[in-house]
């Protein structure tokens, strides 16, 4: 059985505590620490040994993986989520919950310290899309959260306008129809974690390369740090290309139990 903690001052420094020794792969755990976003789950309110963060499908563990408890929590662990590098013994855990429905996910880290105002320009004036980028703003962003086409995920948020006061992103018009975004998933004083998702009719266009290069000069401009993470090669080119570079890989495991 598991329990919400609540995140208040003294909870989310022992979520810090607890989660010290875990790699930083992404913003979710500097989200949850700072009260920003996402949840917190523990075996026990008053003397936790188990701590579950979770933002939006990632998932991360720390404390005491080989107790009834963990088992407990594990086996509640849902389908087609992810289980993102957490204190040892996490991932041994899965892999005897779950087994072959347990699938290593392979992705790929990069910093921002190597871009290049100059070279993000040049490539804006090099690129081949010919339609509008424009920022999504509050009105932009409550119509993308309900779009059957191009979905802006606010589950995160706290409103369309709160997004547009804390968060950060980028819509491509083909005319008048959205058909690619950039946009901050997550946000936290650190900076922001990037997303890009364009339409598979719309891709090979210039269309990501327009609004990825849009958002992290806005990251720039802004002094935000951009935290990207690849999922998949087309990802690490893109990055490649906007002058990300690369700190490796890690693995995270995707559950498809039923």
């Amino acid at each position: 059985m598991c329990y919400e903690l609540e995140l208040t001052k003294i909870n989310r420094l022992k979520i810090a505590d607890a989660f010290r020794t875990v790699p930083r792969v992404d913003m979710s755990l500097p989200c949850v620490i700072e009260g920003q976003m996402g949840q917190a789950f523990v075996d026990d309110l008053a003397q936790p040994t188990i701590y579950h963060v979770v933002i939006g499908p990632f998932h991360y563990f720390a404390g005491s993986s080989d107790t009834p408890q963990a088992q407990a929590m594990m086996a509640d662990f849902p389908a087609y989520n992810l289980l993102m590098p957490s204190a040892p013994g996490w991932a041994k855990l899965a892999r005897q919950q779950f087994g072959a429905a347990l699938q290593t996910n392979t992705r790929h880290s990069f910093s921002s310290a190597s871009l290049s105002a100059d070279h993000l320009n040049q490539l804006l004036n090099d690129g081949s899309f010919q339609g509008k980028v424009v920022a999504i703003d509050a009105t932009v962003a409550k119509q993308l959260s309900t779009s059957s086409e191009l979905y802006l995920d606010l589950t995160d948020f706290d409103s369309a306008e709160d997004f547009a006061a804390r968060g950060l992103g980028f819509v491509a018009l083909a005319g008048e129809q959205p058909v690619g975004m950039a946009y901050s998933s997550l946000v936290c004083s650190q900076g922001i974690e990037i997303s890009i998702f364009v339409q598979e009719a719309y891709r090979r266009q210039g269309i990501a390369t327009a609004l990825g290069t849009n958002l992290l000069l806005a990251c720039l401009q802004r002094g935000l740090h951009p935290n990207w993470y690849a999922a998949n090669p087309e990802s690490v080119k893109l990055a490649t290309k906007l002058s990300c570079r690369s700190l490796g890989s890690y693995e995270a495991y995707f559950c498809t139990h039923d």
